[in-house]
């Protein structure tokens, strides 16, 4: 195919596209966007995921849920749920750290929304967290 006829195919998928989103609601231009923004992040991953399935605990916006982790990395959690949770919403997770002694809390951004889940960023306030984390994703990765 010449360059001609990939600009005309390449705007007509553009006029669809745009077509398509303007006759969405406002919410689900917001989750479309969040999730192209989720896409440009998995290309640039600094962070291996590792799969790992553990029991969570989570709030948002005063609503309790407990849900499972599908994966983990050194920033955050992609939680596997159905819940309607929009992208940048503030979380407050709870898990079992990774000697199972006690819980673990700790907040996150919900910076991806899926059909099967979310991501979440971890927001670190404590090198007692940050040590943690490490312990958890250490340990997944060793296994």
């Amino acid at each position: 195919m010449n360059s001609q006829n990939q600009e005309i195919k390449g705007a007509s998928v553009t006029d669809q596209l745009i077509e398509r989103i303007k006759r969405m609601t406002l919410e689900n231009q917001e989750v479309l966007l969040h999730e192209l923004d989720g896409r440009q992040d998995r290309k640039r991953r600094q962070h291996d995921r590792k799969t790992f399935f553990m029991s969570v605990d989570y709030v948002v916006q005063d609503r309790y849920f407990r849900d499972f982790i599908q994966d983990v990395s050194d920033t955050g959690v992609f939680i596997k749920t159905s819940q309607n949770v929009l992208p940048g919403q503030q979380i407050l997770m709870t898990f079992m750290s990774p000697d199972n002694q006690k819980p673990f809390k700790i907040s996150g951004d919900v910076v991806r929304v899926t059909p099967e889940g979310i991501g979440v960023k971890f927001i670190v306030e404590s090198q007692v967290q940050a040590a943690v984390i490490k312990s958890l994703v250490q340990m997944i990765k060793s296994d």
